[in-house]
């Protein structure tokens, strides 16, 4: 997987330069394939925030939330 950065550079060449996918990916030493993915994408994807599961704090946390809404 890229940087943001590298795919923001990716981005730019091709999109807004007009350079070509093998020229791009020459110069960045990539795929020219994996330059057409990232050129094409339209944004980055959203990930949903995990919810895990607290063994150790989650039966305590509502006692410390109690406790510091009385301070």
């Amino acid at each position: 997987m890229l940087a943001v950065a590298q795919i923001d550079c990716i981005r730019h060449e091709v999109n807004q330069k007009g350079g070509t996918y093998s020229s791009v990916a020459r110069k960045m030493e990539l795929d020219p394939r994996t330059v057409s993915k990232y050129a094409n994408q339209e944004g980055f994807k959203k990930r949903d925030k995990q919810t895990r599961v607290s063994p150790v704090m989650g039966p305590v946390k509502p006692l410390l939330i109690s406790g510091l809404k009385r301070i």
